[in-house]
């Protein structure tokens, strides 16, 4: 499927996602955020949060200062229907390729809209390297089950780090697999530090 024929994340869905993502977050868990003003309110930014759990979209929509468009981790996939997901402004992420998604994902970005990207099936070294968006680290304790699937205890404290927006250096072309084994080392060092700062400001693990 060509990208003139994909048809863009809903932005409304979106922003109605966040609205109930927040009520429903401040019900059920104690829900800290921290630095989330780092997400920005315009223009785009590809948020990286490497949490497999099944809250992570939600968590995000609840917890950003605007509408972001969230790239389904594999729980996600697995307990979401499709038609849910949609209606959020959710992207699925359908095979292991994830070209559809990327695509998706790009158009959104072009548009000047945030995307996170959760867990570990999608690798943002491309959509960095062809949008020149902000990376923007995010860090989730206690928003895992005993397996990625299950939500946490209700009322549990869940911490959720934004961290500032970093530019990463792209020297090569993006379609070539050494340029983007090199910017996944850069991304795996900043995540590797966000997640390591994280851990030391709260005194908890993931």
């Amino acid at each position: 499927m060509s990208e003139t024929e994909l048809q863009m994340p809903s932005w409304t869905g979106a922003a109605h996602a966040r609205n109930i993502a927040s009520a429903a977050m401040r019900v059920t868990y104690k829900v800290h955020p921290h630095g989330q003003h780092h997400a920005g309110t315009e223009g785009s930014a590809i948020l990286v949060c490497r949490s497999e759990g099944v809250l992570v979209g939600t968590l995000l929509h609840a917890t950003m200062p605007r509408p972001v468009h969230v790239m389904a981790n594999a729980a996600m996939m697995a307990a979401l229907r499709q038609g849910m997901m949609a209606k959020a402004g959710v992207i699925p992420v359908r095979d292991d390729t994830a070209i559809e998604a990327q695509r998706l994902a790009r158009l959104a970005l072009e548009d000047l809209r945030a995307v996170a990207l959760t867990g570990t099936t999608v690798h943002p070294s491309y959509l960095l390297a062809v949008t020149g968006a902000p990376l923007v680290p995010v860090v989730i304790l206690g928003g895992e089950g005993r397996v990625a699937t299950d939500p946490p205890r209700p009322r549990s404290r869940i911490d959720v780090y934004y961290f500032e927006p970093i530019r990463v250096d792209v020297d090569g072309d993006p379609l070539h697999a050494t340029t983007r084994a090199s910017l996944d080392e850069q991304i795996r060092q900043v995540m590797a530090d966000a997640e390591h700062t994280a851990a030391l400001r709260s005194g908890r693990t993931a």
